[in-house]
């Protein structure tokens, strides 16, 4: 016992002697540069840092340094300049003082005019005297020589300096080279460069700027902050054209107008552009450059080509859509152009500066005068330019001298906003030498209001950041919708501006559409507390549909519920069957559901099953009239069988998979299982996710399983319940989302009424004027969105004798998108039709939707006419 108590002792008092081992953790990884000058299958000049760790991470970045004067030496060779060198601030400070112009001087002469007011803008010949003696006090080095770029080895490169020297009083802006021809065409572009920016302003945008805000398909920001970005890079305008963006014009536009942005903004959809508007423009249903042209000329907008398009050229095209690898018929054909930003993601590394008139207000018809005009230049990535040689010279010329520029778009200052429930933060960062004194102002819409002043003093000293809050308190028309945060700050004559997106939740995010069974059914009520206190009233009440006054149910609940976040209060209403409206309300918002309660009877079972052996359970849910397939990959349901005529209304490809399955990359693209299954994003996030499962209730008048699964955090639940005295399934969705970008759910039938979809299904949409029919198109896919009156779409297979009906609440989304699928989709190589209620998600909520199928034999007016029985049909 004593040798173990020694022990022990020991023990303790040893492993307290232990530290933390210092490993080699603190290295850096391994760097190998990486140079190559000289021709591939083009002339390029490369400088790489090819970065190793732990030996098997592999990763090669540009030298940042090397790289930027290798652009230089490109805007040079470009300029017709080979060899240029210009020291950074030389336009800069010439165009910002009064300067005479010399060329050639002796020394004696070039004495004399130093002791005039002007500063001295010299031009001379590098072997004369007076060029030596200039040079004597310049240490040159060409860039191009340092680099080894190929540019260096040409016969014609020669060194063309052009370099400041200055004493207490006065500044010498020389140019110095041995070739007159590049002494002269310097000369030309200097005083061109200056005349440019004494008649224009410099108008500097993203177009086709794309944020994907009324698409299923994903990609990081919104409008206002893709804005916010924007402005904060020194940007006046925007153009997006995201998939469907054009819908938001009207959005957009007020979002700017609400709090006064400066900046122009316009949509489109390549390759139409500067429509004074987008209505009845079915995108997937333009089947010839005709139609584009045609479309674009009513509606007073432009179309555009891109360079190499055989079909373009007996057609009447506004201009080019620019790329990069048609450079040189940009810059001579004379023609009009766009050059596309596309998405936050891919870098945003285009823009456009186009060259208003100085004095004249920028306005949208301004930026369309200006590209129609060819005012305009393209910028790309690394600096590289395309456009007329007149402006696109200034500005290349005004980009080796750097400071220029940096200075017009006061690029020395940073401001980066954004908010959090009702917070708003900004960071303001002071990149440069000196230290700024400035004021910060903060410009809200009118549904929105600061606690605290507007202005607020903010002084920073060079190389430093000040972060700043701001308390904001959202009215109930500032929720579910984006706001725009207007914040600008000013110092010595200066500003810098962004803007920051408040999107908060609904208040109240219930069921639009709801069934259930006079047993009991589940009502979940989520409440955004948007107040400035913790406590929040609920007030539950239930009336009969067309008596209002007949209160059948009522109930009130207070919350707890912390400023800025969302609690879910669930209620179990018995009711008798009929009818019904249930109105929730809290803080000062009331918000409805359309309920249906049928009596408990019928009868219907659910059964787990593993239908292919994979070891992933399946579920059976089955009645009279239909027998369902769940499964648990993708939460979807697979099968819809109509037992009357022993057919699934539902495509179905699983178990099998796709021809292309081995494709590279094939689950980065939508991916055919079949069924009834969701967009969210493209592909689904949900496409190949196995979600957690159980049987809520396995057999009796309904039967019901459960799904759910969480997306690294991103938490999606659906509950399947079918109905024993009828066909009716209904898919309930509730949907609570961190990533912003996840903001569209397109839930959808993949139909292939009958034994096959061909010409003979008809489909049947109640549009805003009236019931319209749609069939496939043998030959082509094509799609359309549908804005519609009552929330429900139809179809009906004419050979067979058998029709489908879909319902779901009418004004939860923003349209019904039709897709009629064909196999030469390279996505997707079948037969079949989609229809999908592209709904919106919130954030800081839990966003609750449903979806009603029902199938049968017969006509699809019968269809219809069984979910508006049931209270099942909304109407806008």
């Amino acid at each position: 016992m004593l040798s173990l108590l020694a022990t022990g002792c020991s023990n303790k008092s040893s492993l307290e002697s232990f530290a933390q081992t210092k490993g080699e953790d603190i290295m850096q990884p391994v760097n190998s540069k990486f140079q190559f000058n000289g021709f591939t299958e083009y002339w390029q000049n490369l400088y790489e840092n090819r970065i190793s760790y732990g030996n098997l991470f592999r990763i090669n970045v540009r030298e940042l340094d090397k790289s930027i004067l290798k652009a230089k030496v490109s805007v040079a060779e470009d300029l017709g300049i080979p060899g240029l060198q210009m020291q950074e601030g030389f336009l800069n400070g010439l165009f910002n003082t009064a300067y005479e112009l010399i060329e050639n001087p002796s020394a004696a002469s070039l004495n004399a005019a130093i002791k005039s007011e002007k500063n001295i803008f010299v031009i001379v010949d590098s072997e004369t005297e007076t060029g030596k003696k200039l040079l004597g006090n310049y240490n040159p080095q060409s860039f191009a020589e340092a680099l080894s770029s190929y540019q260096a080895q040409a016969e014609d490169f020669t060194r063309v300096h052009a370099f400041i020297l200055s004493n207490s009083k006065k500044k010498l802006y020389v140019v110095a080279s041995k070739e007159k021809k590049y002494l002269d065409n310097f000369k030309l572009m200097v005083s061109n460069t200056e005349k440019i920016l004494a008649e224009y302003d410099l108008k500097k945008g993203w177009f086709g700027a794309q944020t994907l805000i009324k698409s299923v398909t994903c990609t990081p920001g919104t409008p206002i902050e893709l804005i916010g970005k924007g402005m904060n890079e020194g940007n006046s305008w925007f153009v997006f054209d995201g998939y469907m963006e054009f819908l938001a014009q009207k959005e957009i536009e007020n979002w700017v107008s609400e709090v006064n942005l400066p900046v122009v903004t316009d949509v489109g959809f390549s390759p139409i552009y500067g429509c004074e508007n987008y209505d009845e423009l079915q995108v997937q249903s333009m089947f010839t450059p005709d139609a584009w042209i045609k479309y674009a000329k009513e509606k007073k907008g432009y179309v555009f080509t891109p360079v190499y398009n055989p079909e373009a050229k007996d057609l009447q095209y506004d201009g080019y859509i620019a790329h990069a690898g048609n450079i040189d018929q940009i810059n001579n054909d004379n023609k009009p152009f766009i050059a596309s930003t596309g998405s936050l993601i891919n870098g945003a590394t285009t823009s456009m500066v186009v060259f208003n008139k100085k004095n004249e207000p920028f306005t949208k018809a301004a930026l369309w005068n200006a590209i129609i005009n060819k005012r305009e230049v393209a910028v790309l990535e690394e600096g590289k330019m395309m456009g007329p040689a007149l402006y696109r010279n200034a500005l290349q010329l005004l980009l080796l001298d750097r400071i220029y520029l940096e200075t017009y778009f006061n690029d020395r200052v940073n401001i980066n906003a954004f908010t959090k429930g009702n917070k708003a933060y900004i960071t303001i960062i002071n990149t440069g030498l000196k230290n700024i004194d400035g004021n910060l102002t903060v410009r809200l819409p009118k549904q929105l209001s600061l606690r605290g002043d507007s202005t607020t003093p903010v002084n920073i000293t060079a190389g430093n950041t000040k972060e700043l809050v701001f308390d904001i308190e959202p009215s109930t028309k500032a929720l579910g919708r984006p706001n725009a945060i207007y914040f600008e700050y000013n110092w010595g004559g200066k500003s810098k501006l962004t803007v920051a997106l408040m999107e908060p939740p609904p208040a109240i995010s219930v069921h639009e559409l709801l069934y259930g069974s006079s047993s009991g059914v589940t009502y979940p009520i989520s409440v955004y507390n948007f107040s400035a206190k913790d406590a929040v009233a609920v007030k539950v009440a239930v009336a009969e549909k067309n008596n209002s006054s007949n209160i059948v149910f009522e109930k009130e609940q207070t919350l707890t519920v912390p400023v800025s976040t969302y609690k879910t209060w669930e209620l179990d209403l018995k009711l008798p069957p009929g009818s019904y409206t249930v109105n929730v309300s809290a803080l000062g918002v009331t918000e409805a559901t359309q309920l249906g309660i049928e009596s408990s009877n019928g009868a219907a079972k659910a059964n787990e099953v593993d239908l292919n052996n994979d070891g992933i359970s399946e579920y059976n849910m089955e009645n009279d009239h239909v027998r369902v397939t769940l499964l648990t990959t993708g939460a979807r349901v697979i099968e819809y069988i109509v037992k009357s005529k022993n057919d699934n209304l539902l495509f179905k490809l699983w178990p099998e998979k796709p021809v292309d399955d081995r494709r590279p990359y094939r689950n980065r693209e939508f991916y055919p299982y079949g069924g009834f299954e969701d967009f969210l994003g493209q592909p689904s996030i949900e496409t190949h996710k196995v979600y957690d499962a159980e049987v809520v209730k396995k057999e009796g008048a309904y039967v019901q399983v459960k799904m759910k699964a969480s997306y690294y955090g991103n938490v999606i639940e659906k509950i399947f319940t079918l109905y024993g005295n009828s066909p009716l399934l209904e898919i309930r969705f509730a949907l609570s989302m961190k990533n912003a970008e996840l903001s569209m759910l397109g839930p959808q039938p993949i139909l292939e009424i009958g034994k096959v979809h061909g010409p003979e299904d008809k489909f049947i949409i109640p549009e805003m004027d009236g019931l319209k029919e749609y069939r496939m198109m043998q030959d082509k896919y094509y799609g359309r969105a549908f804005f519609i009156n009552e929330g429900w779409n139809a179809g009906y297979d004419t050979k067979e004798d058998i029709s489908f009906a879909g319902a779901f609440p009418v004004k939860q989304p923003i349209f019904l998108h039709m897709w009629m699928n064909h196999p030469v989709n390279p996505g997707s190589h079948y037969y079949y039709a989609e229809f999908q209620p592209w709904t919106p998600l919130f954030q800081n909520t839990t966003t609750y939707f449903s979806y009603y199928m029902w199938g049968a034999g017969g006509g699809w007016e019968q269809s219809v006419k069984a979910l508006r029985d049931r209270n099942l049909i909304t109407v806008r």
